[in-house]
């Protein structure tokens, strides 16, 4: 592939354009080749903007993780909003405050991304390819991480700054371990909505009262061209010639590299040993080996008289070799000898060495027919890559140059004009799953004026094109489509206000006197008997209850405290709180433990959301939700 580009990129100009891309994968932060251009914006923080382009950036992100309908909410939108003003208030206040975060520590940042390394190493090509995917440019790719930076590091320095006594933790420990038993009751909606009647007419007012819970969001059907390099070639297998070429060029790929495991036996001397040392050294070491060669066995040899204390007790066995593992001595000793051959004494800065061949594996080459499927995809995978170098020109030309159509662009390059279901600004599926596209079929220019959009990059080796084919504008389901909806809601709704009522009329008959159980069984409530719960343990009981039953008032005269507890569409719990247990004696350890660990946290994050308002409030902050 990069053997290709360097072949279509000759001469001077070609030569600086290369040096030009090869700058922003060095990683010092000048990434500035691309250019936005003219954007609209959806806030104003300060002095700076916060652009629609990275508002939608945000929203695609969260593609595929939050439900699709979601992403239409305007709360969710202010929420995504909301966060890209307060990271920007946080990096402008950061920035006031001197930090910066210099073009070392980036560059080390990004080269530690497992994700961007091969073989445990930065490698540019793959950052360049992982980005170009996400659809981002390095330098946009790097001003994020630059500003993820600051802003922890802006975190961690108010998070350290929170302070707890001993006091509070205990009184907050003691708070975790405090007891109430309690009893609650079910008034169930789904069991009073089977009872509950509506009439034509109720359906049809219901209807016209919420005519917002009846929308449909816009939708569009698109057109478009695909032109991927592993769609290329695929009808013209590669010749025999070609398979051969690339068996001989791909060689080493092909190899299994030979193996050698050896064993040693040292004889150690110091760093600067006098001739009589190395001569007694060598001595020795010249009466192992001749035991050695006489039948004695190494690894007892090694046991016995080797200083390397590491493989002594192993027989003296060094493992499998590679090269540049050992020094270069043993290195050169170990690949010139035979399987089971012991060397002559070799001189290292450690002392003296014998060293024993003890196993080794032959260089094996996979044939060529063993390899040949193999062989055959990787050379139509390349040659795919390499046309399509040469037609993504093409393609982009074509749907630019004719953008009232698709079709020009198809005949002239042999594509199929395909066609995506009907989907929202939330997405769809297939193509319309992806967030460039998604992205592109809502551009005024694609949407209004029925034009080409500009080509769009899927990955490294995908390009696609897309014209709106078919638009539904936005507006109310028709009453028959969503009619046992509107039944149902209003029958939800009707149910949840006799379950409050009922809910209420219980409270007072418990208030003068009455059983919860008794209640229960009266009007046909399910009743749930007294259990015995902590804010950590809460019995399987549902979360909402668990919560009034600790912010409920003590049990006063030996009489329960009472309360109506709301659940939703579930309907509503009476509650009985019965007793509440405080603890005494010495605290848990462990439970002091957290007690800090969450107090901490909770401090921290008040000072964070003070912090936040703070800024909020001394910087002037313009929005503009009809750009969301």
């Amino acid at each position: 592939m990069l053997s290709a580009i360097r072949e279509k990129t000759q001469g001077i100009i070609a030569t600086f354009i290369i040096a030009l891309i090869a700058i922003p994968f060095a990683l010092w932060g000048v990434n500035s080749y691309f250019d936005s251009g003219g954007q609209f914006n959806v806030a104003k923080v300060g002095g700076a903007e916060i652009s629609q382009n990275a508002y939608r950036s945000e929203i695609d992100r969260l593609r595929g993780r939050v439900e699709p309908k979601t992403l239409d909410n305007p709360q969710f939108k202010q929420t995504i909003l909301d966060s890209l003003i307060d990271k920007t208030l946080m990096v402008q206040h950061a920035e006031d405050q001197g930090y910066r975060i210099g073009n070392a520590q980036l560059a080390e940042t990004i080269r530690q991304q497992p994700n961007f390394q091969r073989d445990g190493k930065f490698d540019s090509a793959m950052y360049e390819a992982l980005l170009r995917r996400e659809g981002m440019s390095p330098q946009q790719f790097e001003t994020r991480v630059r500003e993820q930076i600051l802003i922890t590091h802006l975190q961690a320095g108010i998070s350290e700054s929170r302070i707890v006594t001993q006091t509070e933790i205990a009184d907050l420990a003691r708070l975790l371990s405090q007891e109430r038993e309690v009893a609650y009751a079910l008034i169930s909606v789904d069991a009073l909505m089977a009872k509950t009647t509506v009439s034509g007419q109720d359906i049809d007012q219901y209807y016209s009262a919420h005519p917002e819970l009846f929308q449909f969001p816009e939708q569009v059907r698109v057109e478009y061209l695909r032109l991927s390099a592993g769609d290329l070639n695929q009808n013209q297998p590669p010749t025999e010639e070609e398979l051969k070429k690339a068996y001989s060029e791909e060689a080493a790929r092909y190899t299994v590299p030979e193996k050698r495991r050896a064993s040693h036996i040292l004889i150690s001397l110091p760093a600067e040993p006098s001739e009589s040392q190395a001569k007694e050294a060598l001595a020795k070491i010249q009466d192992i080996a001749k035991q050695a060669r006489a039948a004695t066995g190494f690894a007892g040899l090694a046991k016995k008289h080797s200083a390397d204390s590491v493989t002594a007790s192993q027989g003296g066995d060094l493992g499998e070799i590679r090269r540049g593992v050992l020094p270069k001595e043993l290195e050169d000793t170990v690949y010139s000898l035979k399987s089971g051959e012991v060397s002559q004494p070799v001189r290292s800065t450690y002392g003296y060495h014998l060293v024993k061949l003890t196993a080794h594996t032959p260089e094996k080459r996979k044939a060529f027919a063993d390899v040949r499927k193999e062989l055959v995809e990787a050379v139509r995978r390349r040659q795919g890559e390499e046309r399509f170098l040469d037609v993504a020109e093409k393609f982009r030309n074509l749907v630019y140059e004719q953008p009232d159509s698709l079709a020009p662009a198809a005949k002239a390059l042999g594509l199929e004009i395909r066609k995506s279901e009907w989907f929202t600004q939330a997405g769809g599926t297939g193509m319309a799953a992806h967030p460039k596209v998604i992205q592109a079929a809502f551009e005024p220019d694609v949407l209004s004026q029925a034009r080409n959009s500009d080509t769009i990059e899927i990955s490294a080796d995908t390009l696609v094109a897309i014209r709106v084919a078919d638009r539904r504008p936005a507006g109310r389901k028709p009453l028959a489509e969503v009619r046992p909806q509107v039944e149902r809601a209003l029958k939800q709704e009707r149910a949840l206000q006799q379950a409050r009522q009922l809910g209420e009329e219980a409270l007072q008959e418990l208030r003068a006197g009455g059983s919860l159980e008794s209640l229960a069984r009266k009007h046909g409530f399910k009743y749930l008997p007294p259990k015995t719960l902590t804010r950590r343990q809460t019995a399987g009981v549902d979360r909402r209850i668990v919560e009034t039953a600790f912010r409920a008032p003590r049990p006063e005269g030996g009489k329960p405290a009472y309360d109506l507890v709301g659940l939703g569409d579930q309907g509503y719990a009476v509650l009985a709180l019965k007793r509440v247990h405080d603890a005494s004696g010495k605290l848990d350890d462990g439970l002091q433990k957290k007690s800090r660990e969450l107090l901490t946290m909770r401090r921290g994050s008040d000072y964070y959301e003070n912090y936040r308002a703070g800024l909020r409030q001394k910087t002037e902050i313009k929005t503009y939700p009809d750009k969301l």
